[in-house]
């Protein structure tokens, strides 16, 4: 039996008996899954970080910093694996299938108001950006889930995998292109991520970018910098913007790096959550207004999640490019960035771009069966 092969049928039972789990591929390390025993989703003060080893964050974009929740690691398989011995998920108890009252998606025109509505707060109550997000609805049955997972990790080998189930969140999968933090022997990498252009239409030089993408990438590298001298972050090192592909869409990166020192890490990751790449700037101000113009609650959308080891590398991914699993369908969430110069047409095609990345590996999941 093919790795593949036994993945998905390990993914299916999770799904089926709605085990409490997340399901992982970090870029260039292999899948993970790692079940809790028991359904019920603990969660540590954010100040408490530092205790937790080998769990799996699972931060909404409204996030308690004093309930941050966590997946445990009971029950631990890797894939690839001289046959791994997917039989002790056997060991885990599921939950019971929660009231869903899932949010409609998001009309075009309701999204075309809420960017010129955002676009007006850029120029006169002093936002320098705002991310809004908007849900659409595809056709998807729970069964073809495993096969939907796989295809997305060989889609690109550079995103960031990810499955999870608990209680109170559901089922959610995502592919994000962007690392919140990579620690390890206390060196932090962060990467700062913004902007957006289709894939083909990406200029040669960074300086052809407009000004509006330029500007954005930059808000959130001095996000991270910021975050960094007041989190007392040494030796700290630049470098970029640089050009990645995610897909149908390419953005700015420009990566962070630092020593920790006396640093805590969750101090760290509590500073830099949510950056303007998620929510806008200055934060507050762009999160009341995000919170009077969505109509839909983010949930995980734009929060963040990954493994976490107090005592070993930990790698932690916002949740972009994300959907939620409903009954027969997924919700996919979708965001933009919008400042004063935004057009809201070419916002909505933004968000069009996004999706793609998800619904064409959709049609060939459904062909597959």
């Amino acid at each position: 039996m093919s790795q593949h092969t036994v993945l998905k049928k390990a993914l299916a039972q999770c799904i089926a008996e709605r085990l409490t789990f997340a399901a992982f591929r970090t870029p260039g390390q292999p899948v993970q899954i790692w079940a809790q025993r028991t359904p019920d989703l603990e969660t540590v003060d954010g100040t408490l970080l530092l205790e937790l080893n080998q769990v799996f964050l699972i931060a909404p974009f409204n996030l308690d910093r004093e309930h941050v929740p966590f997946i445990r690691a009971d029950i631990e398989l890797m894939f690839p694996e001289i046959d791994p011995d997917i039989s002790r998920l056997g060991e885990c108890e599921g939950s019971p299938v929660p009231p869903q009252t899932p949010a409609p998606a998001t009309a075009k025109a309701d999204f075309i108001q809420a960017v010129a509505a955002a676009k007006q707060a850029c120029t006169s109550r002093g936002i320098d950006k705002v991310v809004l997000s908007r849900v659409m609805d595809a056709e998807l049955e729970a069964d073809l889930l495993p096969e939907l997972f796989t295809r997305a990790m060989e889609a690109s080998g550079e995103t960031f995998v990810a499955m999870a189930c608990t209680p109170e969140h559901g089922l959610w999968m995502g592919a994000s292109p962007e690392r919140l933090v990579h620690e390890e022997e206390d060196h932090v990498r962060v990467d700062a991520i913004a902007a957006t252009r289709p894939s083909d239409k990406v200029p040669e030089r960074i300086s052809a970018w407009g000004a509006k993408e330029l500007d954005e990438q930059d808000q959130v590298t001095r996000h991270v910098h910021r975050a960094f001298v007041r989190k007392d972050v040494g030796n700290i090192v630049v470098r970029g913007p640089e050009v990645i592909q995610a897909g149908p869409v390419a953005h700015l990166r420009t990566v962070l790096e630092g020593d920790l020192g006396e640093t805590l890490l969750g101090d760290l990751v509590l500073e830099l959550h949510p950056t303007p790449a998620v929510c806008g700037a200055p934060t507050e101000a762009a999160r009341a207004f995000i919170g009077e113009h969505e109509r839909h609650d983010r949930l995980l959308y734009a929060g963040f999640w990954g493994p976490w080891n107090a005592e070993g590398p930990t790698e932690l991914f916002v949740n972009l490019r994300c959907m939620q699993v409903r009954s027969g369908k997924v919700q996919l969430h979708l965001g933009a960035g919008i400042t004063a110069g935004s057009d809201p047409e070419m916002e909505w095609t933004e968000t069009v771009r996004k999706a793609d990345t998800w619904l064409r590996l959709l049609e060939p999941t459904r062909a597959a069966t």
